[in-house]
């Protein structure tokens, strides 16, 4: 695993069911909001997890449109601490669980390991209920004022739409597949997946009413020079299913990152 993980950030967890597996959606469900989130909220690390639905999903085991429709993240003070033996000892089998009853058996999850660069709109969490991302991957020699530039922009633009709560920015650190998860819960690995290669900078938009189709195609008809050039451009949408823990996404200055 990577070694310079640390700093205030976010774990971004998405995934599938797999087709060929006993798991159903709500036995998936049910892990996730009785067993498997309370135990990583519960520790010194974690206070904030927020379990969403991709607005496309059309099939729990994911489509060409939607590949992963489940979408889990949590916050955190210190990424560090997922390096540690309290986030390693977190139980990935589960009485809840069908067949193996491993997870990583049943469905297909990437992990995503994001610190926080910056933030704007609303200093409070309340209502939330919907996130937009924008994700890219600029060329290698795109110079990193003039992505944060482009994210500024888009930010102003969507800050403007109904129902605006905040924006949150982050800089990928690290991510793993459903194989290197397996290793680091040290199960075999089920195949020699590649290593992912998902974009390094996402902005998290977030409103409390959900956004019209047409405020996701303000950022996918974006013509911006960054964007164009861009190797990746990713655009998501969830409706948030269930939060806990404090149900705060960086509110007010408890990250140390001014608004």
């Amino acid at each position: 695993m990577a070694t310079n993980i640390k700093g205030t950030g976010i774990l971004w967890v998405t995934g599938n069911i797999s087709k060929s597996g006993p798991l159903t959606e709500p036995e998936f469900t049910k892990w996730y909001d009785k067993d498997h989130v309370p135990e990583i909220v519960e520790t010194s690390g974690i206070d904030n997890a927020f379990r969403s639905v991709h607005v496309d999903k059309a099939s729990p085991y994911g489509t060409s449109g939607c590949p992963k429709p489940f979408l889990t993240f949590y916050t955190t003070k210190d990424l560090a601490f997922t390096q540690g033996d309290e986030f390693r000892k977190i139980k990935v089998k589960s009485d809840l669980l069908p067949g193996s009853q491993i997870i990583y058996d049943l469905a297909d999850i990437d992990v995503g390991y994001y610190a926080l660069i910056g933030k704007s709109g609303k200093a409070s969490s309340e209502g939330l209920k919907f996130f937009l991302t924008s994700a890219i991957e600029p060329r290698p020699e795109e110079k990193d004022e003039d992505v944060n530039a482009f994210f500024d922009q888009q930010t102003a633009t969507i800050s403007k739409v109904q129902g605006y709560l905040h924006s949150r920015r982050f800089r990928l650190q690290y991510a793993r597949t459903n194989a290197q998860s397996r290793v680091l819960k040290g199960l075999a690995p089920a195949s020699n997946e590649p290593a992912p290669e998902p974009p390094t900078w996402m902005v998290v938009h977030s409103f409390y009413t959900e956004p019209t189709s047409d405020v996701r195609e303000i950022i996918t008809k974006d013509r911006h020079e960054v964007l164009k050039r861009a190797k990746q451009n990713q655009t998501d949408a969830y409706r948030l299913a269930k939060a806990q823990g404090k149900g705060r996404f960086f509110d007010e200055d408890e990250d140390g990152i001014p608004q």
